[in-house]
């Protein structure tokens, strides 16, 4: 009797160890979903001290006002940055790879020039138009000689921006040069915006006039990443003309 009960206390032992060593362990890595990830824009910013304002779990870390102008803005004209040294590069990545419309959505011709966008100029010809003699005055020598370009003179460019103004007035991160995604605009600017055209009499009190284009752009917004990435509309400078007003006499 005596060995009966030991070989039950000690079977009861040995059983209950082996279940022990079978638990799971409890420190398990779950890769989080689309919306429980918060993005590196939030956790870059959680230590800064900011009122909390209750819009929702991801103000509690900072306010963000997608109308004050981002930090590659250097003046209060500009309107799109080629350079950002905060651009979110990860937090693209991420909702690209989660979102399968993605392609879809993108379209971009990456190779742009004089080439292919204006008849009767060619790139090389393009690149070095002259207006080192210009400057805006219609009294001046540069009014009446120079070397070749356009009646009114600008700078162009074949842009890749990363971030822009949209047309509501609100700053958005442009998917840029992200895997293989580009977004390329013939971006052309006024030297001298409302200055005479060239070559052209004072009589006629001419002007040269900024144009504009508005472009639809694969976006990000960093003040609501719940968008993902979507398609906006940003106007961009696109050419500088000439006008000629009516006369009177």
């Amino acid at each position: 009797m005596k060995l009966l009960i030991v070989f039950l206390v000690c079977f009861t032992l040995i059983a209950g160890a082996f279940s022990q060593s079978e638990k799971p362990s409890s420190k398990v890595s779950i890769r989080p979903s689309l919306h429980q990830r918060k993005p590196s824009f939030l956790q870059r910013t959680k230590t800064r001290t900011s009122s909390p304002i209750s819009y929702g779990k991801r103000v509690e870390y900072v306010y963000c006002d997608p109308r004050t102008p981002p930090s590659c803005v250097k003046s209060v004209n500009e309107t799109f940055c080629l350079k950002d040294s905060d651009y979110p590069e990860k937090d693209i990545k991420y909702y690209i790879e989660y979102d399968p419309l993605v392609l879809k959505k993108y379209a971009d011709i990456p190779f742009q020039s004089a080439d292919n966008l204006i008849d009767g100029v060619t790139s090389l010809e393009e690149k070095h138009f002259d207006y080192s003699l210009y400057n805006g005055n219609v009294f001046s020598k540069g009014n009446w000689v120079g070397g070749e370009g356009y009646i009114c003179p600008s700078d162009v460019l074949y842009a890749r921006p990363k971030r822009a103004l949209n047309a509501d007035g609100e700053w958005r991160v442009i998917v840029q040069d992200v895997a293989y995604y580009t977004q390329t605009h013939r971006v052309e600017t006024c030297l001298y915006p409302g200055a005479s055209c060239r070559t052209i009499a004072p009589c006629h009190r001419t002007k040269c006039v900024q144009k504009y284009v508005y472009h639809r752009m694969l976006s990000y917004d960093p003040c609501d990443v719940t968008k993902g990435i979507f398609i906006d509309i940003f106007k961009l400078p696109s050419a500088c003309s000439c006008h000629i007003p009516t006369k009177f006499y």
